[in-house]
């Protein structure tokens, strides 16, 4: 057994206790003390045990300093090479700024220990924040700390101590089916037809026959209107609008799809463009002169609800953003227009083959279909 160098003395009480003295990370004095020899060589060997007392010789390190370390040299250099997206890096800010920042201050990381780091998750659990979401703080976390202890900026890395998040779970939301039988394609052009803004009802008519996503549609130019240079009834979708208005690139694998309209569709539209200035490449812009945002959506489908029928106002979607589109893929499924999850994963744009079985194919695969998909859209 090993003696240490433990000696006696009194606390402000008077009572006789034992004490230890060794050096933190950073070479500053630090105490370990219990009321008798044996708790206290048990502590010792315990603190052994999980991290030593080795002077690091690593230099001093705030903890804004190795978040800027690896946002600049890390995360920026994945944006560059497309690996990453401005709004996932916007995310980890906001994570950093709400939550990590707030608890551990400025502090040096090198003196972080592993007590610090579990209260930290207790803190965020008593913030009732979802499962998913404080995991994905602790993640961003770690990977400040794990990039510089790679970097050779650190020489001992707290995170990997021990699962910090081995209690945390989420919950996740069984999806309702929709009733195609109550939720009929005619009931939700019903729907569509209570929308009083004629620029955000011809978004909401494109939405819900071609199942694309929001940001899809609201970045539509003129030149993706694939009618207006042949007969193909049909539209290009190439590009999204991103966070904070900006234009980027659709989540399709291969870049750009297309995607089929009606002939009355097609006529809604042409009227529409009518209506817009002839030098307007860009079909959905608001009264700045920037793209429609989301949120005016949302608002004009949520009061195109309130004037449906009681029975017809509680959609079993609540995500009213992609409502249109997770209800045409549901359709395209359920009447059997793609003979596999493959398929329609294509024609959506959606990469999650497996996302797109389990959600929209295998709820109907066991039911009755038609042999041939087909219909004859009429919008007034």
């Amino acid at each position: 057994m090993i003696n240490y160098n433990i000696h006696f003395t009194t606390n402000a009480k008077g009572k006789k206790i034992a004490r230890f003295e060794y050096k933190k990370p950073d070479g500053s004095k630090a105490f370990l003390q219990a009321p008798t020899k044996a708790l206290l060589n048990a502590k010792i060997e315990k603190k052994f045990k999980e991290r030593g007392f080795i002077k690091t010789h690593s230099k001093e390190l705030p903890l804004d300093e190795a978040k800027d370390f690896f946002v600049n040299s890390h995360l920026n250099y994945k944006r560059s090479n497309g690996r990453t997206s401005i709004s996932t890096i916007e995310d980890y800010e906001s994570f950093y700024r709400c939550h990590i920042q707030p608890y551990f201050k400025n502090q040096d990381v090198r003196l972080i220990e592993k007590q610090q780091v579990i209260n930290f998750i207790e803190s965020l659990k008593d913030k009732k924040l979802h499962g998913q979401t404080i995991i994905k703080i602790f993640n961003h976390f770690k990977n400040i700390i794990s990039y510089c202890a790679d970097k050779g900026k650190l020489n001992y890395n707290v995170t990997k101590d021990t699962n910090y998040v081995a209690d945390i779970f989420s919950i996740k939301k069984k999806r309702k089916k929709i009733d195609l039988d109550f939720w009929t394609f005619e009931v939700m052009q019903d729907l569509v037809a209570k929308i009083s803004n004629k620029m955000i009802k011809i978004i909401c008519m494109i939405l819900l026959e071609t199942a694309a996503r929001p940001s899809e549609i609201r970045a539509l130019h003129r030149h993706n209107l694939l009618f207006l240079k042949s007969n193909k009834l049909a539209i290009s979708i190439e590009n999204s609008v991103k966070r904070h208005k900006k234009l980027g690139e659709t989540k399709t694998e291969q870049g750009e799809r297309i995607v089929e309209i009606s002939a009355s569709l097609k006529d809604h539209i042409q009227d529409y463009l009518n209506t817009l200035p002839e030098r307007q490449d860009k079909l959905f812009l608001n009264s700045l002169g920037k793209f429609v945002c989301i949120e005016r959506i949302i608002r004009d489908v949520g009061k195109a609800f309130s004037k449906m029928q009681p029975e017809y106002q509680d959609f079993p979607i609540k995500r009213k953003s992609y409502l249109f589109r997770h209800y045409r893929t549901t359709y395209f499924a359920a009447y059997n227009k793609f003979s596999n999850a493959l398929e329609l994963a294509h024609y959506i744009g959606d990469k999650d083959i497996n996302f797109v079985n389990r959600t929209y194919i295998a709820p109907y695969q066991h039911t009755e279909k038609s042999k041939e998909f087909s219909e004859n859209i009429t919008w007034n």
